[in-house]
């Protein structure tokens, strides 16, 4: 059995937190002004970090394991080195639960497919929700691919 597999055994899935966010709006535009604007969407997304706790229930040890993922969208003027015109961040924690202590190496495998498949829905959402909030067109965010290895 691969780290991978281990990992994938091992580790359920509690929750997804967003544990920060931020949106910045150019100040030389206006939001009705987007629609007439050539506009390219850019976007990053992974895990950045990894934190572990080891917990003590009813005499059991478990382990839980905190993935910090971050992810932006934003829409540039790619005929014009600026600021970006809408900038969506936020970094969302992914939080799974497992009864047995894994290698970080697993972890690092697990991460790089699995984490983003759980936390894409709320990060989707968060990025259209936030759209709609100032009233512009929905950024287009995909759906989530995982590789076929």
């Amino acid at each position: 059995m691969t780290s991978l597999d281990q990992a994938i055994n091992a580790l359920a899935i509690r929750e997804v937190r967003l544990r920060n966010s931020s949106l910045s709006l150019a100040d030389d535009i206006e939001l009705l002004e987007l629609q007439s604007l050539n506009l390219e969407v850019q976007a990053f997304h992974g895990v950045g970090k990894i934190k572990e706790i080891r917990l003590q229930e009813d005499g059991q040890n478990w382990w839980e394991y905190n993935f910090f993922y971050a992810a932006g969208v934003r829409l540039v003027q790619p005929e014009i080195e600026s600021s970006p015109v809408v900038e969506i961040q936020a970094t969302l924690n992914a939080l799974y639960r497992s009864s047995v202590e894994l290698e970080r190496f697993a972890l690092d495998a697990f991460s790089e497919e699995h984490v983003g498949y759980h936390v894409w829905p709320y990060w989707r959402e968060y990025v259209q929700s936030t759209c709609a909030r100032l009233g512009i067109t929905p950024i287009r965010v995909g759906l989530y691919r995982v590789n076929q290895k």
